[in-house]
């Protein structure tokens, strides 16, 4: 059997496996249970159904043997009616009444637990399983991605591919559709606590049925739980959320806050406190476990047209008859929320994160200045910039968006401000996510962005071998962010490029599956948080050390970190059983300090190895350790 044949044949049977299934027919659902709001203690249930009966949610704490039971109160979801263009146009004046919203907060849970849950709907039945957060000292693992842009007419619709070399574009090898599928089961076997979206989860906020595409791919009806069902969804807005559509209104209120009412309908997050109840859920924090997370919505700003907009087309909150798109830039109502946040966020969690849509550095069409005509953009990320001095006060480590649907890491560097005074430097790194599953562009000519570190269009090279692409190149994925602690009161953040690589048939022709692969972009970060250990000598561990791995067990990445007093020749490799060597991830002279390495599960070859028990064997100048790791296929 050819490789690529057993890669999809695998890949079936974990999924088979991993996922538990649906028991019956879901006909009594518009849209399946879903996971919000997550809390230590608490965690929000959401569903949507045919009509007005109340459902019956029954939920335990796995191994238990009591159920806790609630009825649900449903309400008429009026924000989710189909617009009468798409009634006309794909229902022949027949489309489905608006469905009905059902939500469940369930409270006095334990951190850190998994529990069952089943819904009944009429006639239909659905069952899954959550987690609720952890508190902060424990190891936590989320996904980030950016631009889905769910809509129906995915299908068979395939991203403008430019050739990185040529310029020429081609049709990218699978259509959009298949490659966002393809993400998030790759995005399932990872089994993160939380996944974010950095905004544009549909082509267009006001057609409902691209909001039906898009929950179609995450609850996955009458096949298994998906994504959202298992895990909460988190999700900044994007300028596409707020998009009415081509036939409905575009940009033009009413119906651009009709649109974004849609997604303030769907999701349900952490309160934002603002004296303008319709910005609930458009921007927010979230502790979860060591990190804190928050979103912004920063699709409009004011004055209207100006060089701070990034929506020229969209009035603004301050503006005669515009909606309620809160303005981002200083001085505003958002913006002076965000810091009382970012303060709190650096006094009490390890990492700060931050994600919104318009990435502010780029060399994607939305890197030009704001305005109107060459070399400059109507949705520019430019003015995002504005944000960029108060996130280096503050020590924002991370920074996730998307906008220009490619794949670009810049690093900007500057001093932050502790709680004392006291200055330190620092180093934010900022993403474009937006590979989850529209666009794959390339970089504009003629725009530069002097903070870029990584560009997979120029810095991934495609590898083609008779006719068929076997290594490199723009693919559809996300980043993957595993935060754990080091064990001597610091912590550590792994952040994995994650693509999903195609695999054809050796004609080139057929397409038969997908690999995980990660572009050569692993970012570590390591928090400052002061102790015992690191106030003596911040640089320098007492010993030598080799850590557990984490996770272990793991499929498909696994770190090991290690500690170095001194400047040493380092050698890390992974044997079998059998004492064969099977890959050397490290083989070079590394300076003093903490380091790490993320093992992929593969060998010197490239290739995945079988499932099972693996050492891990660090050497130095003087001394030696091996340990223990289990890879699951």
């Amino acid at each position: 059997m050819p490789t690529c044949f057993k890669v999809l044949l695998i890949n079936v049977l974990i999924s088979l496996l991993t996922v538990p299934r649906i028991s019956i027919a879901q006909d009594d659902f518009r849209v399946l249970p879903y996971l919000q709001n997550p809390a230590p203690d608490a965690i929000t249930i959401l569903w949507f159904s045919e009509d007005d009966t109340p459902g019956l949610l029954s939920y335990k704490k796995q191994g238990s043997a009591m159920d806790t039971t609630f009825v649900s109160t449903p309400l008429l979801a009026d924000a989710l009616a189909y617009s009468a263009w798409e009634n006309d146009s794909f229902f022949e004046g027949n489309a489905p009444a608006p469905p009905y919203r059902h939500r469940v907060r369930l409270k006095g849970l334990e951190p850190h637990t998994t529990h069952t849950y089943t819904v009944d709907q009429g006639t239909s039945h659905f069952s899954a399983s959550f987690k609720t957060a952890p508190v902060a000292d424990h190891p936590i693992r989320f996904i980030v991605y950016a631009d889905c842009e769910a809509e129906p007419e995915s299908t068979g619709k395939h991203a403008r591919w430019v050739d990185p070399i040529s310029g020429d574009v081609r049709p990218y090898l699978l259509d959009q559709t298949i490659g966002y599928s393809n993400n998030l089961e790759v995005i399932q076997t990872s089994q993160p606590d939380f996944v974010a979206i950095a905004g544009d989860l549909v082509e267009s906020g006001g057609e409902q049925r691209d909001w039906d595409e898009f929950w179609r791919h995450l609850t996955h009806p009458n096949v298994t739980p998906g994504l959202a069902s298992q895990v909460p969804y988190l999700a900044a807005p994007g300028n596409h959320e707020y998009y009415a559509g081509p036939e409905i209104g575009q940009y033009n209120q009413p119906a651009s806050e009709q649109a974004i009412n849609r997604f303030r309908t769907y999701f349900e997050f952490p309160e934002n406190d603002s004296p303008d109840v319709e910005q609930e859920s458009r921007y927010y924090h979230l502790d979860y476990g060591p990190i804190t997370l928050i979103a912004l919505d920063v699709a409009n700003d004011s004055p209207h047209r100006s060089e701070r907009d990034t929506n020229f087309f969209l009035l603004g909150e301050n503006d005669p008859g515009g909606g309620h798109a809160p303005a981002f830039g200083p001085g505003s109502r958002q913006y002076t929320w965000l810091e009382s946040q970012l303060r709190k966020a650096q006094v009490n969690s390890e990492f700060t994160f931050v994600i919104f849509h318009h990435v502010p550095y780029s060399v994607g069409p939305h890197g030009w200045p704001p305005g109107e005509g060459d070399s400059l953009d109507t949705q520019s990320g430019v003015p995002v910039r504005a944000f960029t001095p108060l996130f280096m006060r503050y020590g924002v480590d991370a920074v996730f968006a998307g906008h220009d649907e490619m794949w670009e890491r810049s690093e900007i560097v500057g001093l932050e401000i502790r709680p004392d005074s006291s200055e330190r430097s620092h180093t934010m790194h900022i993403y474009d996510v937006g590979i989850g599953g529209d666009g794959l562009r390339g970089s504009e000519k003629g725009l530069e962005n002097p903070y870029q570190k990584f560009l997979v269009h120029k810095d991934a090279t495609e590898v083609w071998q008779d006719g068929v692409l076997v290594d490199g190149g723009k693919h559809y994925g996300h980043l993957e962010v595993d935060v754990m602690p080091l064990g001597d009161g610091s912590w550590q953040a792994v952040l994995k490029p994650v693509y999903v690589f195609p695999l054809f048939d050796i004609d080139g022709t057929n397409y038969v599956g997908y690999e995980r692969r990660l572009y050569d972009d692993v970012v570590i970060l390591t928090s400052n948080v002061p102790t015992a250990v690191s106030a003596t000598n911040p640089t320098l561990p007492a010993d030598y050390r080799l850590e557990t791995a984490y996770p272990n067990p793991f499929n498909p990445t696994t770190t090991i970190r290690y500690e170095l007093p001194k400047s040493s020749k380092v050698v890390l490799r992974i044997y079998n059983l059998l004492g064969q060597e099977i890959s050397i991830l490290v083989n070079k002279i590394q300076s003093a300090g903490q380091r790490s390495v993320v093992w992929n599960g593969r060998n010197n070859q490239g290739l995945k190895v079988s499932s099972g028990v693996y050492v891990y064997q660090l050497q130095t100048d003087n001394w030696i350790k091996s340990r223990k790791v289990v890879f699951i296929r």
